[in-house]
This record gives structure tokens, sequence and C-alpha cells, in this order.
């Protein structure tokens, strides 16, 4: 008897420890967001609000900022070429695409290519937890 309710309160603990996890997993973690974004995005990107263009634009307050809207940064002429055709907004919705997929939002897009001298192309966010923590976190850059 006694193994019984060791072995259900066991199982309850573990039930309690998955749904907790699984409900804490709901909603964004911006501090996680944040280191991804450093290890995803600050590697070509300027996070700061120093507003610095680097090998890309800077990110500061990229959230709902007009596509190809820093005039001093040279775009890729395939990101121009599609902004021009479909001009867009860098909303959540258009920013999720993005690091889904940068390649398949804007076709040869210079930084998803390793063969334009891009040795650290990026190819994308897999986790859909992990998007939403990197926009939670692009949202605080204000």
């Amino acid at each position: 008897m006694g193994n019984r309710i060791l072995l259900w309160g066991i199982l309850l603990l573990a039930a309690l420890a998955f749904a907790v996890g699984v409900w804490k997993r709901m909603w964004p973690d911006v501090e996680m967001g944040r280191r991804l974004a450093e290890n995803n995005c600050g590697v070509c990107h300027d996070l700061n609000d120093a507003h610095r263009n680097r090998k890309g634009p800077f990110l500061w307050a990229v959230v709902d900022r007009p596509a190809g809207a820093i005039a001093d940064f040279t775009y890729s002429a395939a990101f121009l070429a599609s902004v021009k055709a479909k001009p867009f907004v860098w909303d959540e919705a258009n920013l999720e695409r993005f690091i889904t997929d940068p390649s398949s939002f804007i076709p040869m897009t210079r930084m998803a290519q390793r063969d334009a001298g891009h040795p650290l192309a990026f190819e994308g966010i897999d986790s859909a937890a992990n998007r939403r923590d990197v926009i939670a976190y692009l949202k605080t850059l204000k």
C-alpha cells in the first residue's frame, strides 16, 4: 500500500512538473529572446540604441518599422526588389515568417546566402517558441 501511494505521488509530481513547463512556454520569455537574438542576430546586427549599421541594419525599433527604411544601409538587390514589389512593415507576423525561413520570405536575401560571402548565413529558427521569444525581445528595443 505504501509503495502504491509513493508511486502515485511521484506520478502526480511528474505530471505537475510537465504541466508547469508547458504552461510556462505558452508565453514569451523575453530574457530567452535576448539571448537568442544576441546569438543569432547580434553577430551581424546592432541590438543597441546606438543605431549603428554593421553587416546588417540595426535592429533597434525594428518592430513596426517599414522594411528597407534605414537610409544609410546598403540593402541587397534581392531585398530591395522584394520591398519595391510588395512593401511591408516588420510587424510580428512578418518577423515570424522571416525568422522562420528568411530565404522563403525574401528569396536570395543576402543574409541567408552562404555563397554570397556571408559565412554566417542565417537559415532561420526552427522552434516556434524560440521565434516568439526573439520577437518579444525585439519589441522591447524602443
